[in-house]
């Protein structure tokens, strides 16, 4: 069954193709012509460092279209001076100047092909450079909002479809407009009338070009971004394959895949309609413009005072079946920059995200060297007017241990993101040793603040690559006592290659404990002033837990650390507990302090930690 856009949006595996419908309403054709200029100037900075490479192609695009026009005319003096006028002698040596004329064009489209492709390829390795570093300096915010299938699908489709463009236009814009003045230069010479008469058709050719790309820009961007939804669409079940699977949807989302490409294969057939009704005018109209020629210069030779010789009609005719070639390749050429720009302004959309948390102008290299961490009259929301955390203060110690309760949604995990600065409070301030954080370089900051996630993520690569990401300079003695004080050394060294044994992606052969202890590995290795663990011992056993926490102790004595509390063995190591709710602070103070005064972290302590551990225990043996 076919749906139409209306039916897709009602169905739920389809959500994706809802922004893809909404973008294509707002468009609006001179707005398209306005972005696409801007992309094409864009587009030019990155071909300055490439200059001579330019000078070159440019070079033999002007002997090319020279080379362009030669056989033409050798072809006319064969037939006016050797078959109609008897001159054979002439012959050998007008065939010879044909075959040089004709090598020597192939040879420098040759060049010209080699040329443009090694600046095709040096442009797209920039702009694909920018695009990759401009995505290292994003907020977190910013990827809150992105999918991952649709980034990937800006930094391959369409950096071809660039790509494509870039590989031809100098040449081509070059060599079609010197060959079309080329000839009718030559033609003017011959005969003023009969050249103007040989114009005619070009400006109507040029308006159906131009007709073409007008109406199948937008479609061909609502086609790129289209692509863009299947790839993270495709990216997410990918991903979530295993849910997929457990709740037997893949009917559903396989047909929601088809709905959304239905409305791909829509789009591409309108194009192809498009291009049907206009491609096609072109040499249909360069062809009537033949015919008025041959008319016309049929009358001048066969005049009693001849004034056009058979071999100059000939040449007249010639050149304007040449012609089809330069234009068809300008119409060529608009289509592979319909497709071209459509791809450079869903990247340059991606590059002019600014960061939202960067470094300010006064921003500088700091050490650490405390430890001391205050919040102040701190706000913060992912979204304008939703806070998530409201009016938090409090001050911790060089050193002291702190572990953060709050049920979910409480804003835990977001309180520990401000310090590293992954966001910046919408107000009040985070201090280290009475410095604000941004006053620090953020690179300063966060080689200095060791953060341990629930959330772990494994490179493809060995372990010891792994284990060594945050610092690839470290010896192998520095990995191997890291990973000794995270309880891995004993594991990583009963596999075959040992630290070089290569672990799959997101690390699917190792356990979810073993992936958590390569992870704190990695933290440990940078010897971070601050450690911050976002419930990260949740995967390992208690046994090994306290063995970890032990050696982390060890490791981390004198300095601070904060740790999202979700087991006994947290609260009994912290110095403190800070309690939030409904992001607030409603408690915060020692175990022995909130035992006595509070009720919220008495009442947690309780179900939450104290009964779990032993269940026996009553209100009574608590106080």
């Amino acid at each position: 069954m076919r749906l139409n856009p209306s039916e897709i949006l009602r169905v739920p595996a389809m959500s994706v193709a809802k922004p893809i419908l909404e973008y294509v309403k707002t468009i609006k054709t001179k707005a398209e012509l306005f972005r696409s200029t801007t992309a094409f100037r864009r587009l030019l900075k990155f071909y300055k460092p490439h200059l001579r490479v330019i000078a070159v192609v440019l070079g033999f695009s002007i002997l090319g279209a020279y080379l362009f026009t030669l056989e033409p005319l050798f072809t006319a003096q064969i037939i006016d001076l050797v078959v109609t006028q008897g001159e054979i002698q002439l012959l050998p040596d007008l065939i010879i100047k044909i075959v040089i004329s004709v090598v020597a064009f192939a040879l420098v489209q040759f060049a010209i092909a080699n040329s443009q492709g090694y600046l095709a390829q040096v442009l797209i390795r920039d702009i694909r450079s920018e695009y990759y570093s401009s995505l290292q300096l994003k907020s977190f915010g910013f990827y809150d909002g992105s999918s991952v299938g649709d980034l990937v699908s800006r930094a391959t489709q369409d950096l071809q479809n660039v790509e494509t463009f870039v590989k031809t236009w100098v040449s081509t814009l070059t060599n079609s407009v010197l060959a079309v003045v080329a000839v009718f230069i030559i033609m003017y010479s011959i005969n003023p009338a009969m050249s103007l008469i040989a114009m005619i058709p070009m400006p109507l050719i040029l308006y159906f070009t131009s007709q073409l790309w007008i109406q199948s820009m937008p479609l061909f961007r609502k086609m790129q971004l289209i692509l863009g939804r299947l790839g993270g669409y495709i990216q997410q079940n990918i991903i979530g394959m295993k849910v997929v699977r457990i709740f037997r949807r893949e009917e559903e989302l396989d047909e929601g895949f088809r709905q959304v490409e239905q409305v791909f294969v829509d789009t591409a057939i309108k194009v192809g309609k498009i291009q049907s009704r206009y491609m096609p005018s072109g040499p249909a109209i360069l062809t009537l413009g033949i015919t008025m020629v041959y008319l016309y210069g049929g009358n001048l030779y066969a005049a009693p005072a001849s004034i056009l010789t058979i071999g100059g009609l000939t040449l007249f005719t010639r050149y304007m079946t040449r012609l089809t070639f330069p234009l068809r390749d300008l119409s060529m050429l608009s289509g592979t920059w319909i497709n071209a720009s459509a791809g450079l302004e869903r990247i340059y959309e991606m590059i002019d995200v600014p960061s939202t948390v960067r470094d300010t102008d006064n921003a500088a290299e700091i050490d650490i060297k405390r430890g001391q961490v205050e919040f102040k009259n701190v706000t913060f929301g992912y979204e304008a007017n939703r806070p998530v955390l409201r009016n938090i203060n409090f001050k911790v110690s060089p050193g002291e241990r702190i572990a953060i309760l709050g049920a979910t949604g409480s804003g835990k995990t977001s309180l520990i993101y401000l310090m590293p600065r992954f966001y910046d409070p919408d107000s009040g301030s985070v201090t280290i040793d009475g410095i604000d954080i941004k006053d620090f370089t953020i690179e300063s900051l966060r080689r200095q603040i060791g953060l341990v996630l629930q959330d772990v993520f494994i490179f493809t690569g060995t372990i010891r690559d792994n284990i060594a990401f945050g610092l690839p300079e470290a010896s192998m003695d520095d990995v191997i006592s890291v990973a000794k004080l995270a309880r891995m050394h004993e594991f990583i060294m009963t596999l075959p290659k040992a630290y070089d044994s290569v672990v799959g992606e997101r690390g699917i052969t190792l356990s979810g404990g073993q992936k958590q202890r390569l992870t704190i590995a990695r933290t440990l290795l940078t010897k971070p002033k601050i450690l911050i663990f976002d419930d990260a011992l949740s995967f390992v056993d208690a046994r090994t837990e306290q063995e970890i926490q032990d050696a982390i102790d060890e490791a981390m004595k004198g300095k601070t650390s904060f740790t999202i509390a979700q087991r006994l063995s947290t609260i009994k190591n912290a110095d403190k507990i800070l309690v939030l709710e409904n992001g607030e602070i409603i408690e915060f103070g020692t175990h022995s302090e909130l035992m006595e005064h509070s009720i919220v972290y008495r009442r947690i302590y309780e179900t939450q930690f104290l009964q779990r551990t032993h269940p026996s225990v009553s209100e009574a043996e608590v106080n």
